[in-house]
């Protein structure tokens, strides 16, 4: 159960890390007219592009398109979660309570990432776009994305998401399992140090 809400937890992450993409390398340049006012957010520096605009970007991203794919990855990811979580919490279950936790993991799966959270997510992601980039950085975004080879990466973005999302959760499922295999093997050894390792 701890593996599958930490891997809920990764892929709640990664959703929402997809509206960031397609800015990412500016985004770690941090603007100097950027100043953060007192009790408030960082304010926005003056040549920073609206509200609208950022929007409009997003749109030409498809960034939700792209996350929708992720979305589905989620949610098959869910499906797993819930067979690990009937056979962790609920071994002995009928077959009828067996689809009942099923059922509960999808409808929390879709409340959890529907439009109303990815929107929610979106908006938040604005102001980001308004600190770091200026309005020249966010036309020549737009430039790029309107050329033949921005819309190339554009059309071929979320296939290359699914699969790369594919050929990571293997990893992904390995390291959480060796990671909580070592805290279950230190957690032991702390609550009972007389305990001799089995060998």
């Amino acid at each position: 159960m701890r593996r599958s809400v930490m891997l809920f937890m990764v892929l709640l992450a990664a959703v929402s890390g997809f509206a960031q993409q397609g800015a990412a390398e500016a985004a770690k340049q941090p603007k100097s007219g950027a100043q953060k006012k007192p009790g408030t957010a960082k304010a926005l520096p003056a040549d920073a592009p609206t509200r609208e605009e950022v929007l409009k970007l997003f749109d030409l991203l498809q960034i939700q398109k792209t996350m929708q794919f992720a979305i589905q990855a989620a949610k098959q990811q869910s499906r797993e979660m819930a067979e690990e979580m009937i056979q962790e919490k609920a071994p002995d279950a009928t077959p009828e309570q067996k689809q009942q936790i099923r059922q509960m993991v999808n409808e929390e799966m879709a409340q959890a990432l529907g439009p109303a959270a990815m929107q929610e997510m979106m908006e938040a992601t604005v102001p980001v776009y308004q600190r770091h980039l200026s309005r020249a950085d966010l036309k020549a975004m737009v430039d790029f994305y309107s050329s033949p080879v921005g819309k190339k990466i554009l059309r071929e973005q979320p296939a290359m998401v699914q699969e790369s999302m594919q050929a990571a959760s293997g990893i992904q499922e390995r390291i959480a399992r060796n990671v909580f295999m070592k805290i279950d093997e230190r957690m032991e050894k702390m609550m009972h140090p007389e305990k001799e390792p089995i060998k």
